[in-house]
């Protein structure tokens, strides 16, 4: 372990100790580090032989964090890669803070990877707020050293107190029960939180006994902001008057909660599943019918699980946002659109409801002559249309047909034929029916959901409407017991 000694910081002076008091904190240090080991091995934060990028603001968390791996890394053969992220906020205070930590990497053996970035700069071009943006900002930093040294994990200070304030600022603001999870010990199985199982008064005492120094940020006693005013106020109330073992009892509760949370977000991804009619970058549908036929409790969960699929994250969606969706799906009215926090659109479609990250851009209108019987390819909606000719005995049953292939009479079809998208106005004869229909009525009346017919390929003779692809052939081409040769068309991905 490092004991830094003419730094400017927080640190107890050296003390002469009898035997028995020198005794009893070698066995209080090993008792520290002991939790932090139970809970390594608890979420299986560490393989041996791991790089670890330990996230150090130079603050009391990240300095113990990074002494207690100090300590850990000989037996697991831990390679230990310090980062810190000025950003540049807080003047001096901020670039000594940088300076320390600096120094404590070096004093330490290890490398350190110091860099500064203003915030505030980020924060405006982002329109983010000036902690979201840090926050952005200081998670893609320990990617990226993690990347340099090829880590596999990044090491944060996050204690038990910390998730004790993450979950009363969760419940303050009417959270579900994900928010009462609290802050997740590992994160996508590369982010680990080995100080999860102790608490701030713990880590204190873990760093005067062992005479290291650390930085004190002023930032933390400005009760402007909530969790400082959750830290300094409302926990201490809570524990002086109500429960003093309340950050306990808060982590028992979100460990319970992750547990449930587990199982339900298993039993949401097979209910998806199963559900699902469509899926592809940043876009869902699934059917309303399936949807609105669950219990409310599953509907909301499917919502944001949908939503975190297209999105990559659930930052700014709130309770009344999956209530809205879920209005829109039990409303009465066959469409309807919503707008959701970062760029979410949420389409109803008749019978379909469909999410997406950001909306689809429009189909280009295409079109496309075809002189004779020949293989076209149609590029914007990435189709080719292959045509080819065969006599009346060898044509198959038109029951027996895939829904992308036709069969015309030859003789009542005149080249050169055109391939083109619809166009407002359409009209044709589908075959079985008595009149002339829209093609927009009959897409409606087929349900064929609106991002779907932009891409359908309309197939004209002599300007008149033979097939609307993939779905119903007009009656004027239509196969007769006088047909001799037949046109096949089929759509096939291009």
């Amino acid at each position: 372990m490092v004991v830094l000694r003419d730094f400017r910081a927080n640190r107890r002076p050296a003390m002469a100790r009898r035997p028995r008091d020198m005794m009893k904190t070698m066995r209080e240090q090993a008792g520290f580090l002991a939790s932090v080991e139970a809970t390594i091995r608890r979420y299986d934060m560490l393989n041996d032989g791991d790089t670890v990028v330990v996230g150090v603001s130079g603050g009391p968390d990240s300095v113990a964090l990074l002494h207690t791996l100090a300590s850990l890394a000989a037996n697991r053969s831990l390679r230990l890669v310090v980062a810190h992220l000025n950003h540049k906020l807080r003047g001096i205070a901020a670039d000594q803070e940088a300076a320390f930590v600096r120094t404590l990497a070096a004093r330490s053996g290890l490398p350190g990877e110091i860099r500064s970035q203003g915030a505030a700069k980020f924060a405006v071009e982002q329109r983010l707020s000036l902690q979201e943006a840090a926050r952005t900002m200081r998670y893609a930093f320990y990617d990226e050293v993690a990347s340099k040294y090829s880590a596999g994990k990044i090491a944060l200070g996050h204690h038990g107190d910390d998730n004790a304030e993450s979950v009363l600022i969760h419940l303050l603001r009417g959270t579900g029960p994900l928010g009462l999870t609290g802050i997740p010990p590992v994160r996508n199985g590369r982010i680990i939180r080995p100080l999860m199982g102790v608490t701030r008064r713990q880590i204190l005492a873990f760093l005067r006994r062992g005479g290291f120094e650390y930085m004190q940020d002023r930032s933390n006693a400005d009760v402007k902001y909530l969790r400082n005013r959750i830290r300094q106020e409302l926990l201490p109330h809570l524990r002086e008057r109500y429960n003093p073992n309340i950050v306990s009892a808060l982590n028992r509760l979100s460990s319970i909660l992750r547990d449930e949370e587990n199982f339900w977000n298993e039993t949401v991804e097979q209910i998806f599943q199963d559900l699902l009619l469509e899926q592809a970058p940043g876009r869902v549908t699934l059917p309303i019918s399936g949807v609105a036929n669950l219990h409310p409790a599953l509907r909301h969960r499917l919502v944001r699980h949908v939503i975190l699929s297209v999105k990559g994250d659930l930052r700014r969606l709130a309770c009344v946002h999956v209530e809205a969706v879920d209005r829109l799906v039990q409303a009465s009215a066959s469409s309807g659109h919503l707008d959701l926090p970062s760029g979410v659109k949420v389409i109803r479609d008749r019978q379909e409801i469909s999410f997406f990250s950001e909306l689809p851009e429009e189909i280009v209108s295409f079109e496309y002559d075809i002189p004779g019987i020949q293989t076209t390819l149609i590029k914007e909606i990435g189709v080719v249309l292959r045509l080819s000719q065969c006599h009346s005995s060898e044509a198959p049953h038109p029951k027996t047909l895939p829904p992308m292939t036709a069969l015309f009479d030859l003789a009542a079809v005149t080249f050169p034929l055109k391939a083109r998208s619809l166009k407002p106005g359409d009209r044709f004869r589908p075959l079985g029916m008595g009149g002339l229909q829209k093609v927009k009525s009959f897409f409606i009346n087929q349900k064929v959901p609106r991002s779907e017919r932009k891409r359908c390929p309309i197939l004209l003779s002599r300007e008149k409407i033979i097939w609307v692809g993939g779905y119903r052939t007009d009656d004027s081409v239509k196969i007769t017991e006088k047909t001799e040769r037949i046109l096949k068309a089929e759509l096939l991905p291009g």
